[in-house]
């Protein structure tokens, strides 16, 4: 279940970050990717199309290449949001945020390459050890507030943090990825979308309150040092309005047994 109300003004972030044609590293191509590009296998499918491994032929660089058909994307909103994105994750440059290296688009498809992290979801990699050492629970949540701080220094709130969308390296280092929806925030006007995964939604998302914006990653972060922490969610997703109950109340669940200790 994701929360979502559609609020906010789309084009906001072009005023602060440039229309996409100008975003760092994006370059709209014709060119033919198979010319660029070992495709290797499927990673995954999304609402607008699948992500494949991809191998660079010239550098050998793993890329994971996401294809969005936009016969699939239904209202200009969608298109908007979506270019947001794009936008943002290629303008970003920070070692534990998923960066957009090139943008291919045509009439038909956008087709995006980016970072591939070999490490899969944060979410698969919590839900096969069950409890993290305290050393990597410290380790992993550091990088990700590192990033959320880069992205708040740069007015940029993701607004959708959660184990699923916590990519690990090769080497299980965090990268936050896919800021579907993320936006720009400034200090004159506030933000209205309310929106993200509600287990991880902040007290301002759960009652309607207009919001700013790094509150409810802060938030957000808060339910995810906790999970690393106790391997458990804080809150009782079961039922809706208990859950915004205890959002709204801070009534979040007490563990007996926090992480492992370091060894």
């Amino acid at each position: 279940m994701v929360l979502r109300e559609h609020n906010d003004p789309l084009n906001q972030s072009r005023g602060i970050m440039g229309p996409l044609e100008n975003a760092t590293g994006v370059q709209n191509n014709r060119g033919r990717l198979r010319q660029r590009f070992d495709f290797i296998r499927k990673l995954g499918q999304g609402t607008y199309g699948k992500v494949q491994l991809g191998i660079d032929k010239e550098t050998g660089q793993e890329v994971a290449i996401k294809t969005i058909k936009k016969s699939k994307i239904e209202t200009e909103a969608d298109l908007i949001r979506i270019r947001r994105e794009i936008q943002i994750m290629s303008s970003v440059r920070h070692p534990n945020i998923i960066h957009i290296y090139e943008v291919f688009e045509n009439r038909e498809k956008m087709v995006l390459v980016m970072e591939y992290a070999a490490g899969g979801e944060l979410y698969d990699y919590l839900n096969e050890r069950k409890i993290l050492e305290e050393d990597e629970a410290r380790r992993i949540f550091r990088q990700i507030a590192s990033a959320v701080y880069y992205c708040h220094k740069h007015k940029i709130c993701h607004r959708d943090l959660k184990l699923e969308n916590i990519l690990l390296d090769e080497k299980f280092n965090a990268k936050i990825a896919d800021f579907g929806l993320s936006n720009v925030f400034s200090d004159a006007t506030l933000l209205k979308t309310f929106c993200g995964s509600p287990l991880y939604a902040s007290p301002e998302i759960v009652r309607g309150t207009p919001y700013k914006g790094p509150e409810v990653d802060c938030w957000s972060l808060g339910v995810l040092l906790y999970t690393l922490v106790y391997g458990a969610m804080p809150f009782d997703g079961s039922n809706f309005k208990r859950l915004v109950k205890q959002i709204s109340n801070g009534d979040y669940s007490s563990q007996r047994n926090p992480l492992k200790p370091a060894l």
